[in-house]
């Protein structure tokens, strides 16, 4: 008759803890890791995100402010200007980008009556969000003379060559990724003074 041996019957209870204890740290280390990539993955499409916005805010603005026919009112936080969106026109748009809060804003109002009696009626102008989420709500503007000199306030309109745009996004600032700021610099095409 062959002996029953009792140690050879499955793991004993030591064996199954230090099993799952292992198994818990393992799956507690992938976790962990899991956890850390998704968080990394999401600062980077948010920093990504804000910057292709900024970028877009930019060349939109390069493209409308470029063909200024005449700057209005130049501050720190508000750009007024006139600007033909079309060369049939008998009269420029006037358009005005602007900061309220931390919404960037452009409104353009339409001229209103018959040369030379032409008005641009405040309630009039229609307004759309640019961008949400403005990071630097002073000193968005920043302008300059034909020798690139900075023009400090009150800025002289007739002297403005060059405006720089400075707009630093964060959707949220008590966490990452930190604020991503874009920049550009517009030449006024049609105020050069070498025409």
């Amino acid at each position: 008759m062959k002996k029953y041996d009792k140690r050879k019957k499955g793991f004993s209870l030591v064996e199954m803890l230090v099993a799952l204890a292992i198994f818990s740290t393992i799956s507690i280390l992938l976790a962990t890791f899991l956890s850390q990539s998704l968080k990394a993955y999401r600062i980077r499409k948010e920093e990504s995100d804000e910057q292709q916005k900024a970028s877009h805010i930019m060349r939109e603005f390069e493209k409308t402010a470029r063909a200024a026919t005449e700057i209005l009112t130049a501050d720190e936080n508000e750009l007024r200007f006139y600007r033909y969106f079309d060369l049939t026109s008998s009269s420029p748009t006037q358009i005005r980008y602007f900061i309220e809060g931390s919404e960037f804003k452009i409104g353009q109002t339409e001229p209103v009556g018959v040369e030379p009696n032409i008005t641009y009626p405040q309630s009039a102008e229609t307004i759309h969000l640019i961008v949400e989420d403005v990071e630097n709500p002073n000193l968005i503007f920043q302008y300059f003379n034909g020798e690139k000199n900075t023009l400090s306030a009150p800025v002289d309109t007739t002297k403005i060559r060059l405006i720089k745009l400075t707009i630093s996004l964060d959707q949220d600032p008590s966490k990452p990724p930190v604020a991503v700021t874009e920049t550009t610099e517009v030449s006024l095409r049609n105020l050069k003074d070498n025409l």
